[in-house]
């Protein structure tokens, strides 16, 4: 197991710099709150743009679903920047809740040949794909 340290963490969820080269990001359950859930995607981005890894471990499980204005912030805001920053690799722990896993994979479709991701129930076998490459 690789050593984490806490990049950064607000009421939305928790960012963890994985000594392996990930980032791990942890949702918070229950959290609608625009504001946190946008500083927390700032701040995955500002990691990836000082470490270059370009590799996240998603742990999905307890997210509240994406309103329809944080999928296109992200798509259009957050993605393109991430890209630009090395964003290659994304292991996601599926959401629990149905209509988060909606929300959260339409999302990831529209940038299916930009990055390769997973959807995985155990986070052992997530990990080893992130780092498989």
């Amino acid at each position: 197991m690789g050593q984490q340290s806490i990049f950064f963490h607000n009421a939305a969820g928790r960012l963890h710099d994985d000594d392996r080269g990930f980032l791990r990001i942890t949702w918070h359950p229950n959290v609608l709150e625009l504001v946190a859930r946008r500083e927390l995607m700032e701040q995955a981005l500002e990691w990836l743009q000082r470490y270059g890894h370009g590799r996240i471990l998603a742990d999905q499980r307890f997210i509240a679903p994406f309103s329809p204005t944080e999928q296109q912030w992200i798509q259009e805001h957050w993605t393109p920047r991430a890209l630009q920053a090395g964003y290659r690799r994304r292991a996601v722990l599926a959401a629990h809740d149905a209509l988060a896993r909606l929300s959260a994979a339409a999302i990831l479709m529209p940038i299916r040949d930009h990055i390769s991701y997973c959807y995985f129930d155990n986070e052992g076998e997530a990990i080893a794909w992130l780092l498989a490459q």
